[in-house]
């Protein structure tokens, strides 16, 4: 007795209708987020394993391709014969395999054949030309393959945007698309609109899919000292806590203090220490700032074990220890947030929430804010940073800050 199976796959838009019936070998899909990009990588994926074919689907982190393979195995689960969990492969009655990979290692899946290679959010790849140029193209040969790059696109010059993108002005197996969040018809187009009013430059690039250059602007393009930098500088108020923002530079050695009253962050100093250390920052700490609840957050590798200062313990753990506070008072995040996404937020905070800035005490972070300008891959631009003012200590310490305390102001959808 034949059993009937159903895969239950979500129904493709008019656009997503439209890529499948263009498409060419090599396809690269430029859009805005929620336009179904994710969707439409799962139909690519399970028609290739319904035909009893292999495929290869890379996420830029491990994170990421855990998230895709909980969704695949419930998409697949009808059909699934073998699967296993910890080198994220599964095998289908129809004789096909999926093989799940994290490009965090460039060389994930070298060696194997595929008859298609799926890579999800390219952009977000730090290393995608070195997977694709050294490991992925290879896999394609033997069955003469196909790939597929969709990605929202990210601020600055990229090598999906200037390369792969553009790959099909010059070679005829190759295909591209860019469509807008507003060419999912299934998004209310007033409700994505609304996401303009945070960051328009942001909504450009993440919504309209724009390839939206900032190399000519200030990394804080948001910034505005009329309307950041307070007249005269800000005393700290003992009845709210005291947010301490840590960056560990060798030289100088760098902390911004922090308050949030009214709705409104008021960054009441930035201390500089030059030749000096994390005692020296946290006593200068204890004597200024005196008999307050003190909140710490800053660089996540103050954590780790190259941040070992003496006696076997890191910058977190002297500074717990210096300032006499509890674990719960630590609030450092595992990695750093990514610079190009912070910048979504520190702009979309100066933007449209409530700063004000000690114009004396706080004057390096006014400084980074006016001339920390980005790199053409959209980074904080490193090239000018020569003397104790190009550090960009300041920024990272503000940014650390939005980070771990008003991430939320910015809620993307994704």
């Amino acid at each position: 007795m034949i059993k009937e199976i159903n895969i239950k796959l979500n129904t493709l838009h008019e656009k997503q209708r439209l890529i499948l019936a263009e498409k060419k070998r090599f396809n690269v899909l430029k859009c805005g987020r929620r336009f179904g990009k994710t969707t439409l990588n799962q139909e690519l994926a399970v028609d290739t394993l319904l035909d009893g074919e292999r495929v290869g689907f890379w996420s830029p982190t491990y994170k990421d391709t855990h998230e895709v393979w909980n969704e695949l195995k419930f998409t697949l689960h009808e059909i699934i014969r073998t699967k296993d969990e910890q080198v994220k492969q599964i095998t289908t009655i129809t004789g096909g395999i999926l093989d799940m990979w994290s490009m965090e290692d460039p060389n994930s899946g070298r060696g194997r054949k595929y008859h298609r290679a799926i890579i999800d959010e390219a952009e977000k790849a730090r290393h995608l030309k070195d997977a694709w140029e050294l490991t992925i193209r290879a896999t394609l040969v033997d069955y003469r393959g196909d790939a597929w790059f969709t990605s929202t696109p990210k601020f600055g010059d990229t090598y999906f945007k200037n390369t792969l993108f553009k790959q099909y002005e010059t070679d005829p197996d190759w295909m591209s698309w860019r469509f807008t969040s507003f060419d999912n018809p299934h998004l209310d187009p007033e409700e994505v609109q609304q996401a303009q009013k945070l960051n328009d430059l942001a909504f450009r690039c993440e919504y309209l899919a724009e390839d939206v250059n900032i190399v000519d602007n200030p990394w804080a393009f948001a910034f505005d000292s009329a309307k950041h930098v307070a007249k005269e500088d800000i005393k700290a108020d003992r009845n709210h806590p005291l947010y301490l923002s840590f960056d560990f530079n060798r030289n100088p050695i760098c902390c911004t203090v922090i308050q949030y009253v009214d709705m409104t962050v008021k960054v009441i100093e930035c201390v500089k220490l030059k030749n000096s250390n994390v005692y020296d920052l946290c006593n200068y700490i204890l004597v200024n700032y005196p008999n307050h609840l003190y909140i710490v957050t800053g660089d996540a590798t103050g954590k780790s074990s190259t941040a070992l200062v003496r006696d076997n313990i890191n910058y977190y753990t002297v500074i717990q220890k210096q300032l006499r506070i509890g674990m719960g008072a630590l609030k450092v995040p595992t990695v750093n947030p990514s610079i190009e996404e912070n910048q979504v937020l520190v702009n979309s905070w100066l933007q449209n929430a409530k700063t004000l800035i000690s114009p004396n005490k706080a004057n390096y972070l006014v400084y980074d804010l006016i001339h920390v300008n980005v790199s053409p891959d959209g980074k904080i631009d490193k090239r000018n940073r020569t003397d104790e003012t190009q550090q960009a200590d300041a920024l990272d310490t503000f940014r650390y800050y939005l980070n771990t305390f008003h991430k939320t102001f910015l809620n993307l959808p994704k």
